[in-house]
């Protein structure tokens, strides 16, 4: 859960603190420190701008040096925002478009799209599985920062999207005494709390305590959802431990505890009603309120168990080989029910009056999920040329256990008289699958120096295979999948950095996702016919980056094309076979501006263009105010705004009559987006405001040392937006204005 600060001087003096402490320990060149400590690849972040990262290479290497779009979002940021969840913290971020399911949705999984493609979350560089009904979750106060990098990833991460992927990184304990307490109140009367305690075990308490380092981190979370008779309810504690036995090894342990009986709700609504107003009938027209409720409160559930255990380890043999290891086992647990908003030509273009179809649905998912991934980084020279060689391997196994049903019709809903609390019968499941799906990959990767040109060259090959049982419950008639694939993507970049601290940089980077479903008609195979090949993507990407000498500023602008090829179509000649004939591409520009500007102003923003579009297809979609099939080659898919922008600064007063006073405020834009695969409508743009007032209470009197009070309010205005809608009756509210206070205590 996101902490609030308010003035900055408490965190200053942290990253003091734990400077001091590497220095004091000789461990200014210690491993841990390096990566760990502030301003590492890993670490905290200096304000707004971080200067290393893992993300782009899975070595620590300078941003200005990566030669693809990297953001990094440190926990400053986080906290002056005041994000409470993870698409929240992702907002301020250039390509990335957040909370497609809503404002409402966003309290319940991590939905972003990057580039115009959905990205696969990572934690501490280890995948978390995909699930709707029981995704594991990650609350912003665990989080020391949040890395990025867009365009497709796959020789370093494994089967992804072309989009890119997020790496969210785990606050860990540090060998300097911290502590942190907070309450916060507000929203939609909610109630918060965290709690991060730690630091070294003192030497007395043992003759190897010194090399041990502890880190304690809970929170609650408890309040009414968005819209009406919700209700979001979290709890989770997450403990870890350091054991640093020499400035060369470093082993940490994080194990995590969290449950989210209540998630506020999944629903969406009309576009006639949202985007368009309706006639309601009895002399009224306009639109569902912002926080309309399509549900019912006896049968709504999201209920969500997860725990994990991980670990990091870190060895260096000596100055110019490495070894870094990283494991986690994870178990997630979701029961799922939900009354919702039907699809279906009721809720379309043509629909008035106060009835809403309504469909219901629901499922039992479990996931066990482990995950490793071992790599060695050396560092040697050939002649002229200075190498940074990077050879791994990983391992993923999801096993998913699912019970689920159809979605059959549910009792409408007067929108004028809504009634949330009736006796709707259970969804009967009728199909139970277990399903194990694995992948191995070898990945290969050499950051070349000469001078000041830096040529990066890496390959990746990987084995997936997904199999499993699903049996239908009502024959007892079991189906078997046993669905095997495989891929070699590569990556190459060049980028020359001058003296000036500008980078300009070319890059080509792949990414493959295995398709699971679909037979391609092959003679060769009989008559089963053979596995479709993976999903591929490719991005040429070329850009710039600048970083003036002594200043804490970053820029960076890029322009790329996207391609997306091999999603299967429907084969037009052989019936209940597939062709891969669908491809996707994406053409777009987008610059980032990071930078602490003075020791009291930071600011972060950025904009981008995308223009994205169906390139090969062969299938067509129906235009829901025809009633025709029209073809969607040529046609853009829905969710995908073609521009955003945004702008964030916050200013705090070091020195005068207002010391110890922080204010700031940001603006975002959210361009349109069509509404429906037939390009008929679109949801229009959007501009939100957002303001944060922050006091440092030791101004006030000396004795409220540590103490700090903050004032979120986030779209400021209450503008009604519509986030964006997959079809006519589908489409989703982002959240009103929303205000929370929150004091908080650090020692």
């Amino acid at each position: 859960m996101p902490g609030v600060s308010v003035a900055q001087s408490a965190p200053a003096a942290d990253i003091e603190l734990n400077e001091l402490s590497v220095a004091g320990e000789g461990a200014g060149r210690s491993l841990g420190g390096a990566l760990y400590g502030p301003g590492g690849a890993l670490g905290p972040v200096p304000g707004y701008v971080a200067s290393r990262s893992t993300v782009g290479t899975k070595t620590d290497t300078p941003i200005l040096e990566t030669a693809q779009s990297v953001s990094v979002i440190g926990r400053k940021q986080i906290e002056e925002q005041n994000a409470l969840t993870v698409n929240q913290a992702l907002r301020y971020t250039p390509s990335v478009t957040t909370e497609q399911r809503g404002g409402a949705g966003s309290t319940r999984l991590e939905q972003f799209y990057i580039r115009g493609f959905t990205a696969p979350v990572f934690l501490d560089g280890l995948v978390l599985p995909g699930s709707r009904d029981a995704f594991p979750t990650v609350d912003p106060f665990r989080l020391e920062r949040i890395d990025i990098i867009k365009g497709p990833a796959s020789v370093l991460y494994g089967q992804s999207g072309p989009g890119g992927i997020v790496n969210l990184v785990s606050k860990v304990p540090q060998f300097v005494r911290h502590g942190e307490i907070f309450v916060q109140g507000g929203g939609f009367n909610e109630v918060r709390g965290g709690l991060d305690v730690g630091g070294p075990i003192p030497s007395e308490a043992g003759p190897l305590a010194d090399q041990f380092a502890y880190r304690v981190i809970a929170g609650g979370w408890k309040g009414d959802g968005p819209a009406v008779t919700t209700q979001v309810e979290r709890v989770f504690i997450n403990p870890s431990l350091t054991w640093r036995p020499s400035t060369d090894t470093q082993l940490t342990v994080i194990g995590n505890y969290q449950r989210d009986p209540f998630s506020g709700f999944y629903g969406g609504f009309p576009a006639v009603g949202t985007v368009f107003p309706r006639n309601f009938g009895n002399g009224f027209t306009g639109r569902l309120p912002v926080d309309f409720y399509d549900g019912d409160r006896n049968f709504e559930r999201s209920d969500r168990t997860q725990g994990s255990i991980s670990y990091l380890f870190d060895h260096r043999f000596n100055d110019n080989l490495r070894f870094h290891s990283a494991g986690r086992y994870l178990y997630t647990e979701g029961d799922y029910r939900s009354v919702y908003s039907a699809f279906n030509t009721a809720n379309g273009p043509f629909t008035s009056g106060p009835i809403i179809s309504r469909s219901r649905g629901g499922t039992n998912v479990e996931i066990d999920a482990f995950t490793i991934d071992n790599n060695v980084v050396a560092n040697f020279d050939t002649g002229i040329f200075a190498h940074t060689a990077l050879l791994g391997v990983d391992h993923r196994t999801f096993r998913t256990h699912t019970l689920s049903g159809p979605f059959p019709a549910a009792p409408s809903l007067n929108a004028l008289a809504p009634n949330y609390f009736t006796n709707i019968p259970e969804v009967p499941f009728t199909s139970d699958a277990t399903i194990t799906a694995e992948q191995t990959g070898v990945y290969v990767q050499d950051q070349v120096k000469f001078d000041r040109l830096v040529l990066t060259l890496g390959g990746r090959y990987d084995t997936a295979r997904q199999t499993g049982p699903t049996r239908t419950i009502a024959t007892g008639v079991v189906a078997n999948q046993d669905v095997p694939a495989d891929a070699f993507t590569y990556r190459a970049s060049l980028l020359y950095l001058f003296d000036s601290g500008v980078a300009p940089y070319v890059s080509y980077s792949e990414a493959f996702e295995p398709i699971t479903t679909g037979r391609i008609f092959d003679t060769a195979f009989g008559t089963a016919g053979r596995i479709p090949n993976p999903i591929a993507s490719n991005q040429y990407e070329a850009g710039i980056k600048y970083q003036p000498p002594g200043t804490d500023i970053l820029l960076t602008a890029a322009a790329f094309d996207i391609r997306r090829s091999n999603a299967t179509n429907p084969d037009p000649v052989n019936n209940g076979f597939v062709v891969q004939t669908g491809e996707v591409g994406v053409q777009g520009i987008e610059f980032e501006a990071r930078a602490n500007i003075t020791e009291g102003l930071t600011l972060v923003g950025g904009f981008s263009l995308l223009d994205i579009k169906n390139t090969r297809d062969i299938t067509t979609t129906s235009n829901d105010l025809t009633g025709q099939q029209v073809p969607l080659l040529g046609r853009s898919p829905v969710l995908v705004p073609d521009s955003t922008a945004s702008l964030f600064a916050n200013y705090r007063f070091t020195d005068g009559p207002l010391i110890g006073l922080g204010i700031g405020g940001g603006v975002r834009y959210l361009g349109p987006s069509w509404g429906d695969p037939a390009n008929t409508f679109k949801v229009p743009a959007s501009v939100l405001l957002d303001a944060v007032l922050s006091y440092d209470l030791k101004h006030l009197d000396a004795s409220l040392q540590g103490f700090q009070f903050q004032l979120n309010a986030n779209n400021l205005l209450d503008e009604r937006y519509v986030t964006g809608c997959f079809s006519y009756s589908g489409c989703y509210y982002g959240l009103p204005r929303t205000v929370y206070a929150t004091l908080r205590y650090r020692w």
